[in-house]
């Protein structure tokens, strides 16, 4: 009987720490990365691609994984410096905008549209992972301004 209501009591702070978990939707963690890459985009430093605690804080496992095997095929010690993927290289990111386009379980899609200095607009796509109780980078897709696109796993995968 008092384990009955033990788990009785238990069972609704379990329910709210998981809906606690979910209500940081994944958008929060694209506008998060985002901030702490700001010193990156202001070339002070190489953001969070160059930084392991911070890539290990956004990306999932299976793209730091991808990142590391892409760094040791190019003979480099370290994870490899990709430039910002979180501006696809734009210069003074400004009116940067973040929407949920999909969740499902342990996976979201996130949008990033943003205008460039030169007045040309971006849009980046975030795949995400709900992986280790937080949301997670697992791949970004990008639309070029010529409308062709591609991916920071493809980018890795290519050179």
């Amino acid at each position: 009987m008092r384990t009955f209501i033990a788990a009785a009591c238990v069972l609704p702070l379990v329910l709210a720490g998981q809906s606690t978990i979910f209500k940081h939707g994944a958008e929060s963690t694209v506008r998060a990365a985002y901030q702490a890459d700001q010193p990156g985009t202001e070339a002070k430093n190489g953001g969070v691609i160059a930084d392991p605690s911070l890539r290990a804080r956004f990306f999932s496992r299976s793209l730091l994984r991808a990142i590391d095997f892409d760094a040791r095929a190019d003979g480099e010690t370290s994870a490899p410096i990709l430039g910002d993927p979180f501006g696809d290289h734009a210069p003074h990111l400004v009116d940067l905008g973040i929407f949920p386009v999909s969740e499902s379980g342990g996976s979201a899609k996130v949008l990033a549209e943003f205008a460039r200095g030169d007045g040309a607009r971006e849009r980046l796509t975030y795949d995400m992972v709900f992986e280790r109780g937080e949301w997670r980078i697992d791949d970004i897709a990008y639309v070029m301004l010529d409308g062709e696109g591609h991916t920071l796993r493809k980018d890795l995968r290519a050179e």
